[in-house]
Formats: C-alpha cells, sequence, structure tokens
C-alpha cells in the first residue's frame, strides 16, 4: 500500500507554518524535504508510523497531529476537486470522487452513509496496528471536512465527528478543530452531517468537463495500476535467485497474465521486461556488492549472469566502474563516515 505525496506535502506545509524543527525532524528521517518533490513522491503506507514517532520524538507532542490541524492548508485534490464542481450534485460529485481514492492513497477507503440513523462519510483506514497512525487519521478526517465546505461553498458543516483513535485531549481540544463534538473509539471514522447537503446542487456543474474530469482520473489511476504491475514483476525477480532462468513468459504465467498483454502494459508504462530486468539486476548488484562481503562470484549468479565476464561488462556499462572499485568506494565513503561520526562525538 502506498500514500500519494499530496498528503505528506500538506503534513510538510502544516509543520512549517506551525513553526516546528523541521530540519531535526527529517535529519533523523534521514531525507531533505526541501530537496524531494513531495507531490510526485508516492510511499509506503507503514512509513507513516516511523514518520509520525519521529514527530512525536522531536516535538514531544503525543497528539501532534490534532494540533497541526489548524495550519495545514485545504487539501486541494486536484483532479477529485474538478469530479465535485463539474458533478450536479454533491452526492454524486462524493461518489465519483471516492471511485479515484486510490490516488490519494491505497490504505484508505470510505463510503457514503444515509440511512434512518443520518448521514455520514465513514473513513476505513489501514488496517496496519500502529499507535502514530492516530495522527494520519485526523488529518485525513480534518482534512475531509475542509474539503467538503471548499467544494460547498462553506455550506457543509459536521454535526458530529467519531474517530477510531483513543482521546488524549480535552474535549474542547477536539471541538475546537473540527467545530462539533467529537466521540471515539468507533469501528471507523465517521463524520456526520445535514442529509440535505447531499442535494446541494453545485453551480459549476458542467456534463462536457465533467467527461472530461472523469477521462483524467481513468487515465491518472490506469497509471497507477501499471506502476502497480511493475512493482508485482520486481516482486517475482525478489524470489527468484537464478534470473537468467526468468523469462518474460515464466512471469507473465506467475502474475495469470497473457505474455501479449504484459507487454503491451509495460509499454503503455513507458517501459519494457527486459528494462527492468536489467534495472533489478543492477539495483541487487549495487547492493549486495555495497552492503555484503558476498564473493563476487556468487553475485555473479544471485543477479542471474552466467559468465563473470559478461556480469563484468554489464555492471562497467551501467555504473562506469567495475564491481570492485565499487564495492572499494562504497566501502571508503562509509568508513568515512563513521569516522565523521566518531570525530563529532569526541
Amino acid at each position: 500500500m502506498r500514500d500519494s505525496g499530496q498528503l505528506l506535502q500538506l503534513i510538510h506545509e502544516g509543520m512549517v507554518k506551525a513553526g516546528l524543527d523541521v530540519s531535526a525532524i527529517y535529519q533523523r528521517l534521514g531525507y531533505d524535504a526541501e530537496k524531494l518533490p513531495l507531490r510526485e513522491l508516492r510511499t509506503p503506507h507503514q512509513q507513516q508510523a516511523f514518520f509520525w514517532s519521529t514527530v512525536e520524538s522531536v516535538t514531544h507532542d503525543p497528539e501532534v497531529g490534532l494540533h497541526l490541524c489548524p495550519h495545514l492548508p485545504v487539501f486541494r485534490g486536484e483532479v477529485l476537486e474538478y469530479l465535485m464542481f463539474s458533478s450536479r450534485t454533491f452526492a454524486e460529485g462524493l461518489k465519483r470522487s471516492l471511485k479515484y481514492l486510490r490516488l490519494i492513497s491505497d490504505a484508505l477507503s470510505m463510503r457514503i452513509v444515509n440511512d434512518a440513523a443520518g448521514a455520514r462519510v465513514a473513513v476505513i483506514g489501514t488496517a496496519v496496528d500502529a499507535p502514530q497512525l492516530r495522527h494520519t487519521e485526523i488529518i485525513v478526517v480534518y482534512e475531509l471536512i475542509q474539503f467538503a465546505r471548499a467544494v460547498t461553498d462553506a455550506q457543509f458543516a459536521p454535526q458530529r465527528v467519531l474517530l477510531r483513535c483513543s482521546q488524549r485531549a480535552s474535549d474542547a481540544d477536539y471541538e475546537k478543530v473540527f467545530g462539533c463534538p467529537v466521540t471515539f473509539g468507533g469501528g471507523e471514522s465517521e463524520i456526520w452531517f445535514d442529509p440535505a447537503l447531499l442535494d446541494y446542487r453545485s453551480p459549476h456543474f458542467d456534463p462536457d468537463l465533467l467527461q472530461l474530469h472523469e477521462g483524467l482520473a481513468e487515465k491518472r489511476l490506469m497509471k497507477l495500476k501499471r506502476e502497480d504491475l511493475v512493482e508485482r514483476i520486481r516482486g517475482v525477480f525478489a524470489q527468484r535467485l537464478e534470473l537468467e532462468n526468468c523469462d518474460l513468459e515464466e512471469v507473465a504465467k506467475e502474475l495469470d497474465i497473457a505474455p501479449r498483454r504484459l507487454r503491451f502494459e509495460l509499454a503503455r508504462a513507458g517501459t519494457s521486461f527486459s528494462q527492468i530486468l536489467a534495472d533489478f539486476r543492477f539495483s541487487l548488484a549495487k547492493r549486495l556488492l555495497a552492503r555484503t562481503d558476498e564473493a563476487i562470484e556468487n553475485i555473479v549468479y544471485l543477479t542471474g549472469f552466467s559468465e563473470p565476464s559478461t556480469f563484468y561488462r554489464a555492471f562497467k556499462r551501467w555504473s562506469g566502474q567495475t564491481p570492485v572499485q565499487y564495492r572499494e568506494s562504497r566501502r571508503a565513503r562509509r568508513n568515512a563516515a563513521m569516522a565523521g561520526a566518531e570525530g563529532s562525538k569526541s
């Protein structure tokens, strides 16, 4: 499961606006947010637990997600927002937007409920059991409320909110952020609102634009599916030691996809089976050379080459260095870093 960088961008902007020590946070995380194309990233969902535990550690704030909410920019949603605006009613827009929720996150699902009890949006989060993900839950619910307000010309107002997580702050703190009473310990998160809002008619409704926006959403969703396919192929590679015997027909059979279809989808993704295999071999070779003492003769076998000479030529073409030169340069760099760390401690 992966999350769109749009969520990370929102949180980054919120932390900066809130005056948090983002440099210290990113230093512990091991990356420089200023140099990363945050919106274009799609990061593994399980990394959020590490992210939030780091933020908690630096800020010493166990409810940092709640306290960030007032500083977060409104989630614009791009194509999802366009779908909302160009749909006839709020209910129609919600249904269309939820169809493309994967553009935001693989780990979230939502549904609209309108029964005798009332109307609500139910948010079903990840199955990952990590207490730090309470911050993600709180921020997602808060941003959904702000998003709904933005696309209804401020007509949307939550009547009450139910969160899955436990309570860590006062009732007043939660009510101030969400603008309504908040309860805890639900099986899923829920945002209750006036059912009449489902019939809110968008002043921007346009059938032609709606068709255009749905086409754009489908195009982006298909791009994600093709990226998933590439990851599935890499997963098959990772399970095989003898990459030399890993051809397209075998992988297609394992993925239950016709070989011709697999070639077509990879071409549409701007790559090919041979390119994915070459990239995987190069990445595996670099990792084994830099992080292990595995004999190069064994690395030749593990990366699917039948002859050491073929491996040496391929690696030199990929990196501009021989395998021995690459390993020595990485070791020298690692030793220098360790020496620098020891020097700073003394």
